[in-house]
């Protein structure tokens, strides 16, 4: 099991402290990139991982598909990973491999349009040491066409722990969340019979069973949410309520008062009209959730 949050009661662990990562013992981290025939975005990601301070145990680079030249693009940029290629035609299930062929005990994912910060993983990983929690996240910067800000929007402010309501409002995002390998394999990994919030519903099965998250207040990474994709498909067909739905129904909590708040999520959203992003659901949620303590 993974230790519990020490001093939970704490709203800050000084994890912009750079001195910290120089007394403690490195964890042994596996970054993940899944990727799907988009070998300039994949670059892209691979190269902005080379630019972070703080190294990696290794890269794993999850391809759905099997393109013969992969291989020979990664090789040129320098970086040193390791290519698993399959075709799987699903994200969860990409996700998946790479967590277990993943060699480190801790793991973080990254979307192939992913670009992450050079203080990313050193932040998360102080604040994985110092918490004692499963997973631990920041901030990602959601960069649209005429806006920016950063997700998730609906946690409390600052540093501190995060529980199941907190990720119920809003999940983080996986390419600024830092996660104990053996915690989320013991909870099944990434939920394959969600398509679309399959990493969503990992969070909450994790906050679920194990001693739930640490949040940090540092913006650590971003993603541009541009045209295509299933998140363009799913907007254009207002169809963001039933894939919320799908998600809950994927959902197998142990906890019964954590079921008592997601049935409260959920008839809040089965009586709305259907609307066409995730931002309307996080006002949502956090409607129904505003009188849980």
């Amino acid at each position: 099991m993974p230790r519990p949050i020490r001093n939970p009661g704490r709203s800050h662990l000084c994890t912009n402290n750079a001195s910290i990562l120089g007394r403690m013992r490195p964890l042994n981290i596996t970054t993940i990139i899944t990727t799907h025939r988009r070998p300039e975005l994949m670059i892209r990601a691979l190269k902005s991982l080379a630019a972070e301070r703080r190294r990696f145990g290794e890269i794993l680079v999850v391809e759905d598909g099997e393109d013969p030249f992969t291989g020979d693009l990664l090789k040129e940029t320098g970086v040193p990973c390791r290519l698993v290629q399959r075709t799987l035609h699903s994200v969860a299930k990409a996700r998946n491999l790479g967590l277990q062929e993943a060699q480190g005990d801790w793991v973080i994912f990254l979307d192939d349009d992913d670009i992450v910060y050079a203080n990313r993983l050193e932040k998360l990983e102080a604040a994985a040491v110092l918490s004692g929690a499963a997973f631990v996240f920041g901030s990602t910067l959601k960069v649209t066409a005429n806006d920016s800000f950063p997700v998730p929007t609906k946690h409390p402010e600052g540093e501190g722990a995060s529980g199941f309501s907190d990720i119920l409002r809003c999940m983080p995002h996986t390419n600024s969340t830092l996660i104990s390998r053996k915690a989320l394999l013991d909870c099944g990994g990434f939920v394959e019979a969600s398509s679309y919030f399959s990493d969503w519903c990992a969070f909450l099965h994790m906050v679920d069973r194990a001693p739930g998250a640490w949040r940090i207040p540092h913006l650590l990474s971003e993603f541009e949410a541009g045209e295509g994709g299933m998140t363009h498909d799913v907007a254009r067909g207002n169809g963001m309520k039933a894939k919320v739905l799908e998600a809950f129904d994927a959902l197998r909590l142990a906890s019964e008062e954590n079921r008592r708040i997601l049935q409260k999520v959920r008839l809040a959203v089965e009586q709305a009209e259907p609307f066409s992003n995730y931002d309307a659901y996080v006002e949502l949620a956090d409607w129904a959730l505003s009188e849980e303590p």
